[in-house]
């Protein structure tokens, strides 16, 4: 019964949205068009990010480039504008969700290096919501980008002129948040470096090369999987004990859910008779409801209004801490870290929730109107 009750605490995360998955096979039952529901390759794709982090982790790669950006970063403002920038550019091309696999450990070796762990609930929060905004200027950096790019069949000329005004904007405003980090100096112990397995850490930086392949599907997924856990086993097999699997299971749950929540009649007629008003509006309504981008298959059978439709399913990342599945991500990483240091209960999940929400409610009453204007001067 012990292990059972530390299973549920450590994973309180993944329980509560496995309950709430499984509540809505009681609107939904189960049937073929389940199978619908996964992106069985970005679920495919998590699983490979894991599983190199884990071994990076293993060779001490995180703690050696902590040490690296602290050397060349002498406060706290510019070590922690450094990492929310590295996940910002990284979501440009890798995706919001594998940027943030990546660099929040990361994030968390330099803050536990430099005994500045109090900024990591905001750190966290910041490089969550610079993936998700990061991304919106490519059709690759976000997954529902890539979809409404393709389904419309838009030029990429068009896509830049429809996101370059909400993603300049939305770069503004993290720069701005920034700003308020105290310039500290911050001091670090150089006796304790560590040298790192170079020959394992070129392996995984060319896995990882790999995997953004598989992110742009110039590489099938299966293939993907196959190779990386084949390298992975021949590397480090440790790696594979490391692996946070209730992380793609948390997936798994949230893709029944947002498949589930759209099939409600209630839900549907609600997102039907704002799609009339605004799909704008209805979008945003939309993906705090499902997600964005079961929100962007969706109401894309309804309208033709792509550009709304576009704009609205990236800002709309400012929202509801499940608005995303980067949010989870995020979420799920954050709790990890408050455990293994022990955090009290004032600096728990429950705190790093309440930074979330502020920050996400205080940017989205800010950029949500200022991309809706963007969208009359096109």
């Amino acid at each position: 019964m012990k292990k059972v009750g530390a299973f549920l605490k450590s994973n309180i995360i993944f329980i509560v949205v496995l309950l709430i998955s499984i509540s809505t096979i009681f609107f939904v039952p189960i049937d073929k068009e389940y199978l619908g529901y996964f992106q069985w390759d970005t679920i495919a794709c998590i699983f490979m990010i894991l599983l190199i982090v884990a071994g990076l982790n293993n060779i001490g790669f995180f703690q050696k480039t902590a040490r690296i950006l602290v050397k060349k970063f002498k406060n706290t403002r510019a070590i922690i504008m450094c990492l929310i920038f590295i996940t910002y550019i990284s979501a440009l091309i890798n995706a919001n969700d594998m940027a943030l696999l990546t660099f929040l450990p990361l994030s968390y070796a330099v803050l536990k290096y430099t005994d500045n762990l109090k900024y990591c609930a905001f750190t966290f929060v910041m490089q969550n919501i610079a993936s998700n905004l990061g991304g919106m200027i490519t059709p690759i950096g976000n997954p529902q980008n890539l979809y409404i790019y393709s389904y419309y069949n838009l030029s990429i000329l068009e896509f830049f002129r429809i996101m370059f005004l909400p993603t300049l904007f939305a770069l503004i405003l993290i720069i701005a948040v920034c700003m308020f980090v105290k310039k500290t100096p911050i001091s670090f112990d150089e006796k304790n470096d560590n040298k790192i397995d170079i020959r394992k850490a070129v392996a995984y930086f060319l896995m990882f090369v790999f995997v953004i392949l598989v992110v742009l599907r110039v590489v099938n997924y299966v293939v993907g999987l196959v190779a990386i856990v084949v390298l992975m086993l021949a590397f480090d097999w440790r790696a594979f004990l490391k692996v946070d699997y209730t992380i793609p299971l948390t997936f798994v749950c949230f893709f029944i859910f947002s498949g589930n929540l759209a099939r409600i009649p209630a839900v549907m007629n609600l997102l039907t008779s704002l799609l009339e008003k605004s799909t704008y509006l209805a979008s945003y309504v939309s993906c705090q409801l499902i997600s964005n981008v079961p929100t962007a298959v969706l109401m894309s059978k309804f309208t033709t209004n792509y550009a709304e439709l576009l704009v609205s399913v990236n800002v709309a990342s400012l929202g509801i801490i499940f608005s995303s599945l980067s949010g989870i991500i995020s979420l799920k990483e954050y709790s990890k870290v408050a455990k293994k240091e022990s955090f009290r209960k004032g600096r728990g999940v429950w705190y790093y929730i309440l930074i979330d929400t502020i920050f996400n409610v205080v940017g989205a009453l800010i950029l949500v109107p200022l991309s809706y204007f963007t969208l009359g001067l096109l």
